[in-house]
């Protein structure tokens, strides 16, 4: 039997930037609170921003345009 939470379930996720556990309202959330308030704090432009997170991708796929991209069907 798995544990592993479905990506709506609040429950107990590492955060993407301390690695600590912290209780997550889904797995859209993925920073804990105290990483999400040292982020907002940080003065960056979104062109560094943009820069630093690299090219947006969906299942390996390159996303050209903002919002256009196509989902595999199964």
């Amino acid at each position: 039997m798995s544990t592993r939470l479905l990506p709506h379930e609040p429950g107990d996720r590492k955060c993407l930037k301390c690695n600590k556990t912290f209780r997550s309202k889904s797995a859209a959330n993925r920073i804990c609170k105290k990483c999400s308030q040292v982020n907002a704090s940080l003065k960056v432009s979104k062109a560094q921003l943009a820069r630093e997170r690299g090219e947006k991708r969906l299942n390996g796929n390159l996303i050209e345009e903002q919002d256009t991209y196509e989902m595999n069907r199964f």
